[in-house]
């Protein structure tokens, strides 16, 4: 065999080259060294690799698994799976135990996204997988509503809804996928559709509180009249407002976050000490030492532990006692 010219570009050229074999490659796997023919299509190879000569099975085994790991939603991603489930499977073991151990400890935004990364993957293997859909579904949810993400709230929120579409066709009717669809109905500013969600899903709840706590939420949306503007809306601009703050334009920022917390109910229903160890910070910075103080003080009582809260409390009643 030898290299042939790529017909498909690959989706990080300066990293990885797309090899088309000229005829369907074969890899020896396992001790006993069993012959797994792959499917003639482009493979992605690191680029350091590229020789005159084909590339050996290692080369191609670890190329497919960190290219599918950088791009799962790549053109044949669902190939490249099943090529690392047939002939590399102690990738998939690898990957398994890599998400095992992201599932106990409290891990960052980066750290979630690859998780979903990960579960996508085994996704690919197990298309009929209700919990695989909702977990990542889940996980995209959570990631939307993280302080550091929340200006690409909108766009993590249409990740979950589609995964969370894509349990509820397996399995219709499910409580949890429902309660999480509604939920991001409300945030996107489907109203109807929130209530039309909760509504079916109270009858199925044996717990009578928690009956109650949907009966009141959809009462909510019927009697109290909806929400001017769609509550995505607000937790993007405190993603705005931290972009500002993060490019300098403190007043900018300042501004967002003062208006979303007098004229929006963001604060409300999401209530954050991260929200208002913001506000302080702005305030400190635009000489306002004492509105930074009273954002702290909010922030203390909504977490009494928060070590950023604490510290920036702490440093202000120094300046002030000096």
């Amino acid at each position: 065999m030898v290299l042939k010219s790529q017909v498909e570009e690959s989706l990080a050229p300066h990293a990885y080259i797309l090899w088309t074999p000229q005829e369907s490659p074969v890899v020896l796997v396992g001790p006993e060294q069993r012959p797994v023919t792959l499917p003639l299509i482009p493979l992605p190879l690191h680029g350091r690799k590229m020789k005159s000569e084909a590339p050996t099975a290692i080369d191609i085994g670890q190329g497919v698994y960190d290219y599918l790991r950088q791009f799962p939603d790549c053109p044949h991603n669902v190939q490249y799976a099943e090529i690392l489930r047939d002939a590399y499977p102690h990738f998939l073991a690898d990957l398994g135990s890599q998400i095992a151990m992201l599932d106990h400890k409290d891990v960052d935004a980066d750290y979630v996204k690859r998780k979903i990364t990960y579960l996508k993957i085994f996704a690919l293997l197990e298309p009929g997988k209700v919990s695989l859909f909702q977990t990542i579904g889940i996980a995209y949810y959570d990631l939307a509503l993280t302080f550091s993400e929340l200006r690409h709230c909108y766009r993590h929120l249409v990740s979950a809804a589609a995964f969370l579409q894509k349990a509820d066709h397996l399995k219709s009717g499910d409580v949890g996928v429902q309660n999480y669809l509604g939920q991001i109905d409300y945030l996107m500013g489907d109203y109807p559709g929130a209530i039309r969600r909760w509504s079916q899903l109270i009858p199925s709840l044996a717990d009578e509180k928690i009956r109650t706590l949907f009966k009141e939420k959809v009462a909510r949306l019927e009697q109290d009249g909806l929400p001017e503007e769609p509550m995505v809306n607000h937790l993007e601009a405190i993603g705005a407002a931290m972009a500002a703050y993060g490019q300098g334009s403190v007043r900018e920022a300042l501004e967002i976050m003062e208006y979303l917390e007098e004229q929006t109910p963001v604060v409300q229903e999401f209530p954050s000490a991260q929200f208002y160890v913001l506000l302080a910070l702005c305030r400190r910075q635009t000489g306002d030492t004492g509105g930074a103080m009273v954002a702290l003080q909010k922030a203390l009582e909504l977490d009494p532990d928060f070590g950023p809260a604490k510290e920036e409390m702490e440093a202000l009643t120094a300046r002030e006692t000096m």
